[in-house]
């Protein structure tokens, strides 16, 4: 029975973060299209893409975590999201800055965890 629990909670917890990534990749997409055609300003685009992210990760977590333990799903998927997303975006050539790094995290984490908070008092 215990095996099924642990089971099932990374199960969600992988996909939140998955699906976290998927939003994030597709609005990264749309935001370069738009930039392109409304002549975004470069001051504008990281914004953009925080708030591109928390949608995200919001996303994520609300379709996937369900049933019990939200927030260890939630913040267990936040930091699938944030690893996955880092190495993609290192491999795509990205540049590392360590204040942006830990701020990801910090955001992923707590929009998971309010989502989850949300949650849990709906269920």
């Amino acid at each position: 029975m215990e095996a099924s629990v642990r089971k099932n909670t990374l199960l969600q917890a992988l996909k939140a973060g998955i699906l976290s990534l998927v939003f994030s990749c597709i609005g990264v997409l749309l935001l370069a299209l738009l930039a392109k055609l409304c002549n975004i300003g470069d001051k504008a685009l990281p914004i953009i893409n925080q708030v591109l992210k928390v949608i995200a990760v919001a996303l994520g977590t609300l379709l996937s975590v369900k049933e019990e333990k939200f927030l260890l799903k939630g913040l267990i998927g936040a930091g699938i999201f944030w690893l996955l997303s880092f190495a993609l975006f290192a491999i795509m050539g990205g540049q590392f800055n360590i204040w942006q790094i830990l701020l990801d995290l910090v955001i992923a984490l707590v929009v998971a965890a309010v989502v989850c908070f949300i949650k849990s008092k709906r269920a």
